[in-house]
């Protein structure tokens, strides 16, 4: 009997450390996570930043060089007239 008892009590124990250390990788799981969501965000909206500003300067770009070519058009016809 006082076998059983020993083992039963060393069962109990083994069970809670068990349960204690699933509890621990849970909660590192779900802040694993956590972290993974946010840097995803991060990514997300860093890589829309950077759309955003590739469409500004191509777009500046576009523009800049429609001027250069609207000068020169009324240079040269300044020059035939």
């Amino acid at each position: 009997m006082a076998e059983d008892r020993i083992a039963r009590e060393q069962a109990s124990a083994a069970n809670h450390k068990i349960d204690a250390h699933e509890d621990r990788c849970s909660e590192r799981w779900r802040e694993a996570r956590d972290e993974m969501k946010d840097l995803r965000q991060r990514i997300f909206d860093t890589r829309v930043s950077m759309e955003q500003g590739h469409r500004r300067l191509t777009g500046w770009i576009i523009g800049g060089q429609g001027s250069v070519i609207l000068l020169l058009g009324g240079f040269l016809i300044s020059k035939l007239i």
